[in-house]
């Protein structure tokens, strides 16, 4: 319980980085798939799955609370090198994500999946925003909301993909922000609803697909993960930040690196 409220405490913080995905985070450090797994299982035995969610819950919320001012204070002082850091940590999962998915021989028709990966997060972010405007407004208005929401549970589980995007294409970015601001319970009712059963969908979904095509499922998610660098990267580095922002990515990889070895 207090390793997973750790993992969670860590998951809050890196999501006040722009850019880090939680979902990247928790395949980093060996929840993503017994987060999947207590959604997913949730009703079969809920004290155990309760548990787990409350300890990674409520170690994400005392992240976001006692560290948001120092982790921004850090990054608005040291940007680049923190975001390289990042990076190098991101690198550092994927050899873990090649052990989970079992990889004894590494052949050249599986770089497929993790291309298919990486497409998928580069087709979401050629959606034109606001493509889709999504009528807030009344009873049929707050009903499709509750569905389109049950879609942006996707991002929030898939690494890779941004859920602020989501928001955007859909034309929900400002209507949310001021809904959050205002408390409008009418909207964000049928939001929080469509969200909630879209996790417990998609946690389903993830599940099988990992149960029954392991290996496949694993190199996507590579993808995906890899895709999650376009949003950290800060851009070159010259001088001697360039310097020591390849000695933190550096230092990101092999933190990672050894911690999944050690967990293996």
């Amino acid at each position: 319980m207090l390793s997973d409220m750790i993992k969670g405490l860590i998951i809050g913080v890196s999501m006040l980085i722009p850019g880090v995905s939680g979902g990247t985070v928790a395949i980093i450090f060996g929840i993503y798939y017994k987060l999947i797994i207590a959604v997913d299982t949730f009703l079969e035995d809920p004290k155990k799955n309760i548990k787990i969610l409350a300890s990674v819950a409520i170690g994400g919320v005392i992240g976001v609370l006692a560290f948001s001012k120092p982790v921004l204070l850090i990054y608005n002082t040291y940007k680049i090198p923190m975001l390289y850091l990042f990076m190098g940590a991101v690198l550092g999962s994927v050899p873990l994500l090649f052990k989970s998915a079992g990889i004894k021989k590494v052949k050249p028709k599986m770089f497929v999946y993790p291309i298919i990966g990486l497409l998928c997060v580069i087709l979401v972010e050629q959606i034109p925003k606001d493509m889709f405007s999504v009528e807030t407004e009344g009873l049929l208005g707050y009903a499709i909301l509750f569905l389109v929401s049950i879609f942006l549970a996707i991002p929030l589980i898939l690494p890779g993909i941004s859920f602020s995007y989501m928001l955007l294409i859909l034309g929900l970015y400002e209507p949310t922000l001021m809904a959050i601001h205002t408390l409008q319970i009418q909207f964000l009712l049928p939001m929080c609803l469509g969200i909630i059963i879209g996790i417990f969908i998609t946690a389903k979904i993830i599940r099988f697909v990992l149960k029954k095509y392991p290996l496949q499922t694993y190199l996507v998610i590579i993808g995906f993960v890899l895709a999650s660098l376009k949003y950290i990267y800060p851009g070159t580095s010259t001088g001697n930040e360039l310097l020591i922002s390849i000695l933190s990515l550096l230092v990101g990889f092999f933190i990672i690196y050894k911690f999944s070895e050690n967990k293996n």
